[in-house]
């Protein structure tokens, strides 16, 4: 089984800071994309630490899968109509939330997070610079090639979870314009958009390294289906015979206030590509 380098564009960064100022609490709509994402699920949890902080209450909505758009447009009609002080929301496509944002905004205050959409109604994007971390990604694949293959050169390819979504095209686009500009070794055999299912991933890894003899590194646009590349790869080794250790630990390091900034902490935070 050829050795395989997996890397992830994760866009993580998320604040509320408005104070809240009227004795009655305001109610602020966080919708994201993925009520059953344990990312998600993360995002949720620190609106809600926010607004426990800030006196606010958040309740947290979404559905049940990035790829259900048209249930979070319903979601976001639902949210206007109970008149809240302001909606945060994490567009699930940029062209098919346009238009509904640009009519929530004519109601209520729109907060962006994650991804844009096609529109400039919203108050205020908080997001990643996505081209940034496709472009970090892009070194960080060609180091672990380095490391495994004592060269930078050979196959690799690109699968981005869903169409559509600003914040994982971003990514694709840092992560191809930094391989083209100083990777030119690394040859991009294939360029692959999923449906936002793992299964379909996991497909589309099996078909990779079937039928690219000198396929070296994967970049996936997102964690959640960076775990299901990974899935596919060791069940492949597994099914070669190949010994597949039964749990790897790859550690977990809790970072806080008081340790923000030890030298670990920022390693992991804020890794440098040398």
């Amino acid at each position: 089984m050829k050795k395989l380098v997996i890397a992830a564009g994760i866009a993580v960064g998320i604040a509320f800071g408005v104070p809240a100022i009227a004795q009655t609490k305001p109610t602020i709509p966080v919708i994201v994309k993925d009520m059953t994402s344990p990312y998600w699920q993360a995002v949720l949890a620190g609106a809600r630490q926010a607004g426990q902080e800030l006196g606010v209450n958040v309740v947290g909505l979404g559905a049940q899968s990035e790829s259900d758009v048209s249930g979070q447009i319903s979601i976001l009609a639902k949210a206007i109509a109970s008149n809240p002080a302001a909606i945060v929301i994490a567009p699930a496509q940029f062209t098919a939330l346009g238009k509904p944002i640009d009519e929530a905004a004519k109601k209520v205050k729109i907060i962006g997070i994650d991804s844009a959409a096609d529109t400039k109604a919203m108050t205020s994007l908080l997001a990643t610079d996505n081209l940034n971390a496709g472009g970090i990604a892009a070194d960080a694949l060609a180091v672990a090639i380095t490391k495994s293959y004592a060269d930078t050169e050979g196959d690799i390819a690109i699968i981005t979870s869903m169409p559509g979504v600003a914040s994982l095209d971003q990514r694709a686009k840092g992560f191809k314009e930094t391989v083209a500009a100083k990777y030119r070794a690394l040859d991009i055999t294939a360029d692959k958009v999923a449906d936002g299912k793992p299964a379909t991933v996991v497909n589309i890894v099996k078909d990779l390294i079937a039928n690219t003899a000198d396929l070296r590194g994967v970049f996936v646009s997102d964690p959640i289906m960076t775990l299901a590349v990974g899935q596919a790869v060791t069940a492949l080794a597994a099914s070669k015979g190949e010994r597949v250790a039964a749990i790897i630990d790859t550690g977990a390091t809790l970072v806080t206030k008081a340790n923000i900034s030890s030298p670990r902490s920022q390693e992991l935070l804020n890794p440098k590509i040398k």
